[in-house]
C-alpha cells in the first residue's frame, strides 16, 4: 500500500522496536482500507498513534523515548537477541513482556531469561547436544525454554522442551464483597461465581493467572502463592504435543534444578544411533526420572 510522506516519517519517528513498527505498519495499512483508501494518510497514522499509546500508556511511551534518546538499538532492547545470537544448541524464548513490560506480567521475564542463559552455559547442554547428534546439525536441532509472563503463554511454552509462565493464585479474603462483579467478567475461563454475597473459585478449572486479583476493588481476592508453571517435553509439528506439567504454580528459583534435571536426562536417555528429541525422551522415560533428580539433589 502507498503510503502519504509524513505518514510515513511518524512511522520511522515511532521509537519502538521493529518487530513493533511493522505490526503498526500493518495496523495503519488496516484503517485505511477501513477507510476505503488505497493510500495511508496522516488521518490514519494518527488513529494508530493514538491506539498504540493508549495500549502501551505514559509509563512505557516514557521508557520507549528515553531509550531512543540514549541511542538504544533494538539489540538493547529485546533481550532476547542477546540471549539467543552465540553459538549454541538452545533458545531462549521470551514473551513481548521483553520490550518494556506487560500489565499482565506475574514474572520478570527479562530476569529469568538471563539466570536461564547462565545456567544453559554451565550444563553445557550445547556440547552434550553436538556430541550426541548423527547428523548435521540443524535450527530443529535445538532445545528451547520458553517463557511467558502470564497465563497467557504468548510463546507457546506449552509446546517447547522447558516452557514456563507466571502464575498468581487466587483467595477469598474476609475483606467484603462489593458484588460489583468485575472478577466474574474479567475471567476468561468463566469459573468465578457470586454466591452468598461473594466471589466462588471453581479451583478445578483456574489458570491462576491472576486476573480476578488484578481488577478486584476491595481486596476480597488477593494472591496466595505467585510463581510460575513449569512444563516439559512439549513439541509442535509432526508429533506435536502438549508438556507434562511439573508444577503448577512453584517458585521460579524451582526453574534451574529443574533444567539440572532435564540436562541429567539428556545425557543419560538421548539416542546417539539416530536423531531424537526430548519429548520422545520424556514419553520414554516419563517424568519421574526429573523428580528422582530433584530428590537426590535436596530440591524437590
Amino acid at each position: 500500500m502507498e503510503w502519504e510522506e509524513d505518514a510515513r516519517e511518524i512511522v520511522n519517528a515511532i521509537p519502538v522496536h521493529d518487530i513493533i513498527k511493522n505490526l503498526i505498519i500493518i495496523w495503519a495499512e488496516k484503517l485505511a482500507r477501513k477507510n476505503k483508501r488505497d493510500m495511508v494518510t496522516m488521518e490514519e497514522m494518527a488513529q494508530t498513534r493514538d491506539d498504540y499509546f493508549e495500549w502501551f500508556g505514559p509509563e512505557k511511551i516514557a521508557k520507549i523515548q528515553q531509550a531512543r534518546e540514549e541511542g538504544q538499538s533494538d539489540e538493547d532492547l529485546d533481550p532476547e537477541i542477546a540471549l539467543n545470537k552465540d553459538p549454541a544448541l538452545y533458545t531462549i524464548e521470551l514473551c513481548h513482556s521483553r520490550f518494556f513490560g506487560c500489565d499482565r506480567d506475574l514474572i520478570n521475564v527479562r530476569e529469568i531469561g538471563k539466570r536461564v542463559k547462565q545456567k544453559m552455559e554451565e550444563l553445557k547442554i550445547t556440547d552434550i547436544l553436538a556430541d550426541k547428534a548423527c547428523e548435521v546439525l540443524m535450527p530443529h536441532s535445538t532445545f528451547t525454554i520458553s517463557i511467558s509472563g502470564c497465563s497467557n503463554i504468548c510463546t507457546a511454552a506449552e509446546s517447547k522442551e522447558v516452557g514456563i509462565h507466571g502464575t498468581s493464585k487466587p483467595m477469598v479474603t474476609e475483606v467484603e464483597c462489593s458484588q460489583c462483579r468485575s472478577c466474574v467478567e474479567t475471567c476468561l475461563d468463566r469459573i468465578i461465581t457470586i454466591e452468598d454475597g461473594g466471589p466462588v473459585i471453581n479451583e478445578d478449572y483456574c489458570k491462576i493467572c491472576g486476573d480476578c486479583i488484578r481488577v478486584c476493588p476491595t481486596g476480597t481476592l488477593k494472591a496466595s502463592d505467585k510463581g510460575c508453571r513449569i512444563m516439559v517435553g512439549g513439541t509442535f509439528g509432526r508429533f506435536a504435543q502438549y508438556g507434562k506439567e511439573l508444577y503448577h504454580n512453584a517458585e521460579t528459583d524451582k526453574i534451574f534444578p529443574i533444567l539440572e534435571a532435564c540436562v541429567d536426562l539428556v545425557k543419560k536417555e538421548w539416542a546417539e544411533d539416530h536423531e531424537d528429541h526430548f519429548s520422545f525422551v520424556i514419553n520414554r522415560t516419563g517424568i519421574s526420572p526429573i523428580f528422582e533428580h530433584l530428590k537426590n539433589a535436596g530440591k524437590l
